[in-house]
C-alpha cells in the first residue's frame, strides 16, 4: 500500500512538473510575440491572420545578378537582362503547360532540346499515378540570375523567378489541393550554353543528360547505349550549339 501510495504521488508530481514548465512557456511566449493580457480567442485570430497574409506575399528571389551580370556581358556583349527573363517567363509557362496537358508537343523548340526527354519520363509518371495539375492565371514578379559558371567547355546560368498561381492537384479525377489563395512559390530555371563541341561533345554530365528511356544519367554523348538499360542513345553533339538552352526547372519549396 505505502509502494503504491509513493508511486501515485509521484506520478501527479511529475505530471504537476511538466504543466508548470507549459505554463512558464506559454507566458514567455505571450511576452515575446506581445501576447500579454489578450484572450486565446485573440491570439487565434492575429496568428489566422498573420498566416493568411503570408498565403498572398510575394517569394524573394535569390539572386547575385549585379555581381554576375558584367561576367556575362564580357562572354555575351549581346546579353540582354530584361530579354532574358521574358525568355524565363515563357520557358516556365511552356513547361507547366506541358505538365498540365500530359504532353510534350509544345516543347519542340530547339531551347526544349535537353529537357524533352527528361519532361517525357515526368509526364508518364503522373500518368502511372492517376495525377492531374493545373497551373492557372500564373503572374510573375521578379527574377535575379543565381548562378554563372564555365565547365568543360558549358556555360551553366540559373535565374531564380517568383510567381503565383491557382494550383489545383486531382488523383483519378478526385480534387486534392484546390486552395482559396494564389500560390506563392519560386523556381529556378537552369540553361547551358555549348561554346566548345569538343569538350561538351564528351561529357554529358555537365550537360545534365539522361536516357530517354530510364531516365538515368549519361556521362558520354558518344555511348551507343544507355549502361542501365541497354536502350539505344541517338543524341548529335551538333545539337547541342548555337543557342541557350533550359536543362532544368525546379520549385524552390
Amino acid at each position: 500500500m505505502k509502494a503504491f501510495f509513493f508511486g501515485f504521488f509521484g506520478i501527479v508530481f511529475g505530471i504537476f512538473v511538466i504543466l508548470f514548465f507549459i505554463y512558464v512557456w506559454f507566458r514567455s511566449m505571450l511576452n515575446r510575440y506581445g501576447w500579454k493580457g489578450k484572450s486565446l480567442l485573440n491570439i487565434y485570430q492575429e496568428a489566422k491572420r498573420t498566416n493568411d497574409q503570408n498565403k498572398i506575399k510575394h517569394k524573394q528571389v535569390s539572386g547575385m545578378t549585379h555581381v554576375l551580370l558584367p561576367r556575362i556581358l564580357r562572354d555575351f556583349p549581346d546579353f540582354q537582362e530584361t530579354e532574358f527573363y521574358v525568355q524565363t517567363e515563357k520557358c516556365i509557362r511552356v513547361i507547366l503547360k506541358s505538365i498540365e496537358e500530359k504532353k510534350t508537343d509544345c516543347l519542340q523548340e530547339e531551347m526544349f532540346f535537353l529537357l524533352r526527354e527528361k519532361m517525357a519520363l515526368q509526364i508518364s509518371d503522373l500518368c502511372d499515378a492517376g495525377i492531374e495539375r493545373f497551373y492557372d492565371d500564373i503572374i510573375f514578379h521578379k527574377h535575379a540570375i543565381k548562378s554563372y559558371k564555365n565547365v568543360k567547355g558549358v556555360i551553366e546560368l540559373k535565374v531564380s523567378s517568383s510567381l503565383e498561381y491557382y494550383y489545383i492537384e486531382k488523383k483519378d479525377g478526385k480534387v486534392l489541393i484546390s486552395d482559396q489563395y494564389k500560390k506563392q512559390t519560386r523556381f529556378t530555371t537552369t540553361y547551358v550554353y555549348v561554346y566548345d563541341v569538343q569538350k561538351a561533345g564528351f561529357d554529358a554530365r555537365v550537360l545534365g543528360i539522361t536516357c530517354p528511356s530510364c531516365g538515368g544519367p549519361l556521362s558520354n554523348l558518344k555511348e551507343k547505349a544507355c549502361p542501365y538499360c541497354q536502350s539505344g542513345i541517338h543524341i548529335q553533339v551538333a545539337n547541342l550549339t548555337k543557342c541557350w538552352k533550359v536543362i532544368d526547372l525546379k520549385e524552390d519549396y
